[in-house]
């Protein structure tokens, strides 16, 4: 395997979004599954938007991809349910910001998440995106 290089890129990604009404949309698999198509279409636009500003890196070639969960409470949660889909909605817009070539195994090796326990002020998904 090849060397490690030193470009790592940390972000914090929202577990919801805020529609123009004001209405939160927490991001989990539960949730869409069942959210219409065009419903599911605005989320991920509005999700895009909220981490643009963040996305102002390139890295060509193969990436790791680390999620850390700081849940909101301490009800039991599906580790899975909640980062699956913004995993989904992450890649893509990276991908469609430039920040990586593409999201198939070719460039993304390797995907991990963990529980980090739980933080009541800001519960998020932290995100480290290793160059390999």
């Amino acid at each position: 395997m090849k060397k490690e290089e030193k470009n790592v890129q940390t972000l914090s990604l929202p577990l919801f979004v805020t529609n123009r009404s004001g209405k939160r949309k927490w991001i989990t698999m539960n949730n869409y599954r069942n959210w219409h198509y065009q419903e599911n279409n605005n989320i991920k636009r509005w999700f895009k938007g909220d981490v643009a500003n963040d996305l102002n890196f390139v890295i060509k070639g193969a990436v790791r991809i680390e999620y850390f969960y700081f849940a909101p409470d301490k009800r039991t949660r599906d580790l899975m349910n909640v980062v699956s889909v913004i995993d989904k909605y992450f890649q893509d817009a990276m991908v469609e910001l430039g920040c990586i070539e593409a999201d198939d195994l070719s460039i993304v090796k390797e995907v991990s998440c963990m529980y980090m326990g739980i933080d009541r002020e800001q519960p998020r998904l932290d995100v480290m995106i290793t160059k390999l």
